[in-house]
C-alpha cells in the first residue's frame, strides 16, 4: 500500500496508514458510556464504522478518523493511545500492574525518578566524554539512562492524567488553558 502523508493538528505530518484502534475505543466507549451510535453522529462516519473498528477482526481506523475520535473523546488515555497507533511514542500505562490513582501515580513517579538518578550517576562520566570517544560500555549506560529517563516520562504522565482526572479535564484541556503561558515562558514556539 503507498503511503500518503497527511498534514494534522499543529502542523505535524503523518503517514496516512490506517491502524487498529480496537482496544482503547472499547475501553473509552465503556468508561464514557457514550454509545457507538453517538460516536458515529459525532464523527459524521456511518453508523457500521465503530462496530467495525470495535469487532473480533476489527477495520484499522484511518488517520482523519483517529485525530476525529481524540477530538470528540477529548480523553488523555484514548488520544495517547492513538498516538502511539500512529506515531509509536506516548502510550499511556495501560498495563494492570499499577494503580492510575492520584497517590499511587505520585509514588511511582517518585521512584522512577530515583532510578534515572541512579543511572545518571553511573552514566555521569560519559556525558562529559565527546560522542566519538565513547565505548561500548559507555553506550550501554547511555542507553540504560534513555531507558530509565523513559520511565519517569511514562510515570510523569500518568500523574499528569491523574491530576486532571482529579480536576475532570484532559492533558488536551490543560494544554489548551496554558499553552500562551508557556509559549511566554519560551517552551514552546509560537503557532
Amino acid at each position: 500500500m503507498e503511503e500518503e502523508k497527511i498534514r494534522i493538528r499543529g502542523g505535524f505530518w503523518m503517514n496516512a496508514v490506517s491502524q487498529v484502534l480496537k482496544k482503547p475505543i472499547i475501553k473509552w466507549l465503556v468508561k464514557s458510556e457514550v454509545s457507538k451510535r453517538e460516536l458515529s453522529k459525532a464523527l459524521g462516519v456511518s453508523r457500521q464504522s465503530p462496530t467495525d473498528w470495535t469487532k473480533d477482526k476489527p477495520t484499522p481506523v484511518t488517520p482523519e478518523n483517529g485525530v476525529r475520535i481524540s477530538d470528540y473523546a477529548n480523553d488523555s488515555d484514548l488520544t495517547m493511545s492513538i498516538i502511539y497507533q500512529f506515531f509509536g511514542i506516548f502510550r499511556p500505562m495501560d498495563g494492570d500492574v499499577y494503580k492510575s490513582d492520584l497517590s499511587a501515580s505520585d509514588d511511582l513517579q517518585e521512584l522512577e525518578e530515583d532510578e534515572r538518578d541512579e543511572a545518571k550517576r553511573l552514566a555521569k562520566r560519559v556525558l562529559c566524554k565527546e560522542v566519538q570517544r565513547l565505548t561500548t560500555a559507555d553506550h550501554t549506560l547511555l542507553i540504560k539512562l534513555a531507558k530509565e529517563q523513559a520511565e519517569v516520562i511514562f510515570a510523569g504522565i500518568q500523574f499528569l492524567n491523574a491530576l486532571c482526572k482529579v480536576e475532570n479535564i484532559s492533558i488536551m484541556d490543560l494544554f489548551s488553558m496554558f499553552m500562551k503561558d508557556w509559549q511566554d515562558a519560551g517552551y514552546f514556539g509560537g503557532d
